[in-house]
């Protein structure tokens, strides 16, 4: 199944810094020749693992809410994708609440790749890359907690998160877009990705 890279946005604000991050990234994508799908993970909603289990021994380890709400599509998107990128403001030091959730609704996926199940042993070696944004100037652990959320998450679906692109001191809606340089290195980053997937420079 060929598919497109895919781009979350998971800022529950639109049009914020993360969200033009996004779009930077898939400008970059553009300038190489490529495309990807954007999905606006923060305008979604779908349950949260309530921790039963039952993914331990269910038939391809799906979650038992997969038929009930949009999670286990996205969850295909990354499986099938080139390779991924996530957008995000940091809260707190860490992820914004729904990709936090989807994250968790992720445990299926992790009794996938430590079981039998064809859906995520068979999948080849992917690149995962990352803009996380955030409005403290300062903190040494800053985006410890959410890169290594992200980094452990996606290696459940054998995509490996490369150093994430990260910025401090950008609170405002339009602080990111005020700054020539870091817009450029976004750009910049979605273009190598789409020229390293097509050399197969993974």
């Amino acid at each position: 199944m060929n598919q497109l890279p895919v781009i979350f946005k998971c800022s529950h604000h639109r049009k914020g810094n993360s969200d033009l991050a996004a779009d930077l990234f898939l400008k970059g994508i553009h300038s190489a020749g490529g495309d990807a799908e954007i999905i606006t993970l923060g305008d979604m909603d779908f349950r949260h693992c309530i921790g039963c289990l039952k993914c331990r021994t269910a038939e391809n380890n799906l979650c038992i809410f997969a038929e009930k709400d949009g999670a286990q599509e996205l969850y295909k998107k990354i499986i099938f994708a080139p390779f991924s990128f996530f957008s995000a403001p940091i809260y707190f030091y860490h992820l914004p609440s729904r990709l936090k959730t989807f994250i968790d609704r992720g445990q299926w996926a992790f009794e996938a790749s430590t079981g039998k199940s064809g859906i995520i042993t068979d999948l080849p070696a992917r690149p995962a890359y990352a803009c996380l944004v955030a409005g403290r100037p300062k903190g040494d652990k800053l985006f410890e907690g959410a890169e290594l959320s992200l980094k452990f998450f996606l290696r459940f679906f054998k995509a490996e998160l490369q150093p994430a692109l990260t910025f401090r001191g950008i609170d405002e809606p339009h602080d990111l877009h005020k700054q020539i340089e870091k817009c450029a290195t976004i750009s910049r980053a979605g273009k190598q990705a789409w020229h390293r997937m097509i050399n197969n420079d993974r």
